[in-house]
């Protein structure tokens, strides 16, 4: 797998309040996440995609579009839930910290997902196709304007 260089983190001179809130959100997710709001070329996503560069691969429940933690038990998708609850456990995997971006014209069911039409025609049930939002979970979430 081809590796895409990514700036360093620590060659990002000054934006040191951007740079702090970034740290201490990855520190403490609690906090709920950082808006970052500049000028062209302030290296906003440049300082995003290199921190997250940084950051240690996570285990997340294995084929899950939400990238469950399946370590906390309280915050498992339904799907997940009823796979933790068998014989077999909750299947896991490690997977790299991703930025995902909102695209600015991204569709109200683009971001938050909508009922998988094809696969309801085809089968005959209700199937959930998750949105934007749900790849971004448990990782990080650009939104860049023009």
């Amino acid at each position: 797998m081809k590796h895409k260089a990514v700036y360093p983190f620590t060659a990002i001179v000054g934006q040191e309040d951007m740079k702090l809130a970034l740290i201490l959100n990855v520190i403490n997710p609690l906090l709920g996440g950082v808006l970052i709001k500049g000028e062209k070329g302030t290296a906003k996503s440049t300082a995003v995609r290199a921190l997250a560069d940084l950051l240690p691969a996570m285990a997340v429940s294995k084929n899950c579009p939400f990238h469950c933690d399946p370590a906390d038990s309280g915050h498992l998708c339904d799907n997940c839930r009823d796979k933790a609850g068998q014989e077999n456990g909750l299947p896991v995997q490690t997977v790299k910290m991703r930025v995902v971006e909102l695209p600015v014209s991204a569709t109200e069911d683009r971001v938050v997902g909508t009922l998988d039409i094809e696969h309801a025609i085809k089968q005959g049930e209700k199937k959930f196709d998750p949105g934007i939002l749900a790849q971004a979970n448990r990782n990080i979430l650009i939104c860049s304007m023009p």
